[in-house]
């Protein structure tokens, strides 16, 4: 009994989590994980080195709920809620890319033509191509 009063009591010290909101609690870099924050490495193996793709990452507000970010180059990850990331004028592989989260996170849409409401931008000046330009996740 002092056992589960001492965990309450526990519990009761340690605050709750907050849902993120999308797109404020979440950022784009080019430049490797935003320190502090909870990140996840955009990669896309097929990308030549020169686009510099291996140092991409989607990151999450560390004082939030963690949602469970996952990415995938290989199709949807099973029993998470995905988000199919596409450049469809990039040729290097971009068809077959998946940002995966667990069910509670924030609806999420992917455009490769401009913003499509409140999103958040993905850009590689590296990638001279141009494709990656007008990239956005976006709230559904």
């Amino acid at each position: 009994m002092f056992s589960k009063i001492c965990l309450f009591a526990l519990l009761a010290l340690v605050p709750a989590m907050r849902p993120p909101r999308f797109p404020q609690d979440f950022r784009w870099s080019y430049t490797g994980p935003v320190r502090g924050w909870r990140c996840i490495q955009i990669n896309e193996p097929a990308e030549p080195s020169r686009t510099s793709w291996n140092d991409n990452y989607l990151c999450q507000q560390p004082h939030t709920a963690d949602i469970g970010m996952q990415w995938s180059y290989a199709g949807p990850i099973r029993g998470k809620k995905c988000v199919q990331i596409r450049e469809r004028v990039d040729p290097h592989s971009w068809q077959n890319n998946y940002l995966c989260t667990n069910r509670r996170a924030p609806n999420m849409r992917w455009s490769y033509a401009g913003p499509r409401g409140a999103c958040v931008r993905w850009y590689e000046p590296a990638d001279r191509q141009g494709t990656w330009h007008d990239n956005f996740l976006c709230t559904a």
